[in-house]
């Protein structure tokens, strides 16, 4: 049982490959290829969250400074 888990993983260079997640062929447009792959994905969700943190940060003078 143990051997058959160990036997799926190919080499260990197989976490760095790129996939296609959602992608859009448009022969029309000149063979227009559109796709959003893992890394994509990944930097979309990590510049959502910076954007997240930077306006929950943001103060907006909504809480005066002690002079």
């Amino acid at each position: 049982m143990l051997r058959l888990l160990f036997l799926e993983v190919q080499s260990p260079l197989d976490q760095f490959e790129v996939r296609d997640l959602l992608s859009l062929n448009a022969p029309i447009l000149a063979n227009l290829h559109l796709s959003l792959t893992n890394i994509g994905l990944y930097l979309i969700i990590a510049t959502y969250l910076a954007l997240v943190f930077n306006l929950l940060t943001t103060n907006f003078n909504k809480i005066l400074s002690n002079k």
